[in-house]
């Protein structure tokens, strides 16, 4: 899961940021992390995993971390599982073959 990429969200905030955006290969937005403040969770840090659907997002799909490491390598473990889960169980691995394009030049 090397391809995934880790934005810094908060963009204009005073104070350092301490949210992320996991951004896929193809340019989606696949998972959020951030550092809890205040309350009985202060300090850790909650996971959130955006994609999915149905049968798929029954499982667990965020949850409290005590390290940003470890909450980054839940969201990267469940966009594996969702890679790997059929699109008719709310998965990415789609049923339909991706239409491979044309080498002939269209006509305009």
């Amino acid at each position: 899961m090397n391809d995934i990429v880790w934005q810094k969200t908060g963009v204009g905030m005073q104070e350092p940021s301490h949210e992320f955006t996991a951004i896929a290969p193809n340019g989606i937005d696949i998972g959020r992390i951030y550092r809890i403040e205040g309350g009985p969770f202060n300090g850790r840090w909650r996971w959130i995993f955006l994609l999915g659907h149905s049968q798929f997002r029954q499982g667990i799909m965020s949850g409290h971390q005590a390290s940003k490491q470890r909450a980054k390598e839940r969201v990267q473990k469940t966009y594996q599982l969702y890679l790997e889960t059929p699109g008719s169980d709310g998965g990415g691995q789609s049923r339909i073959p991706l239409k491979k394009p044309s080498d002939q030049a269209q006509a305009i």
